[in-house]
């Protein structure tokens, strides 16, 4: 026997989820019904279902609800745990190789949100931490992402950017954009020359060989520090992981 599902229930029951973990505090029936504008009747319904799985909680004696401990489930989970560790061994070889900081990022929302990164060691640097974000058109790691997409998904991309000047290098047309990703498909890497971060350069490879479309690692260091000698080595290390991505993998973890 198939069970149906009503879509509508389930997006109502996830904004008043929402709405008491943004709170942060209980909150009463009508409070609840006015943020999320459901009927009374509707909201009290959801919540009781919500209160039976634990999703929500009533504290004792109160008729206010707050997010339950079975969220916690869900908070508990990393969606990006596979790519986290599919990607790991590679930033790992990098900062062997070059004692660079390397970056682990996704595009997402028009950002580059990072999600993993292992430091340098030299004086100069510039660090970003996991859940920081970047506009994705200023940083090779965004534009190596965007260079995996369908053409149709880059067209949408470029259109919904707004291009705002970061710094004095930063790219200033839609059309120069476009050809910027197209140059990261043909050479198969992306550059970045303190369009960010002045004084700083970034390269950064997307990891569509691995199964993650969206996504993409970077080394990234003082403009100074990256001569034509080291550019040409860090590209032949991206190369040679990404072709042998699944074998290096296993033998690090060994």
């Amino acid at each position: 026997m198939k069970t149906s599902i009503n879509i509508s229930s389930v997006e109502k029951a996830f904004l008043l989820l929402e709405f008491l973990a943004a709170k942060g505090k209980p909150a009463t029936l009508q409070e609840l019904t006015d943020a999320v504008k459901l009927a009374k009747p509707t909201a009290y319904r959801l919540l009781q279902t919500l209160h039976e799985l634990g999703y929500v909680s009533r504290p004792s004696g109160s008729r206010s609800y707050l997010v339950g401990p079975r969220t916690q489930r869900l908070t508990s989970l990393d969606p990006q745990i596979d790519l986290k560790s599919r990607a790991q061994p590679l930033l790992r070889k990098l900062h062997e190789e070059f004692n660079e900081t390397v970056n682990l990022a996704s595009l997402s929302d028009g950002q580059v949100r990072y999600l993993d990164y292992l430091e340098t060691t030299q004086a100069l640097r510039y660090i970003v931490t996991p859940g920081q974000s970047d506009p994705w058109f200023c940083t090779a790691l965004g534009r190596a992402a965007a260079s995996q997409l369908s053409d149709k998904a880059l067209s949408r991309l470029i259109a919904n950017t707004q291009l705002q000047p970061i710094t004095p290098e930063t790219v200033r047309t839609r059309n120069d954009l476009l050809q910027r990703v197209k140059k990261v498909r043909s050479d198969g890497y992306a550059q970045e020359n303190e369009e960010s971060i002045q004084g700083v350069s970034c390269l950064a490879v997307g990891l569509a060989p691995l199964g993650f479309p969206e996504s993409a690692i970077s080394i990234s260091m003082p403009s100074h520090r990256l001569t034509a000698k080291k550019k040409a080595a860090i590209i032949k290390l991206f190369k040679s992981l990404l072709s042998n991505a699944d074998a290096f993998s296993v033998s690090r973890r060994k």
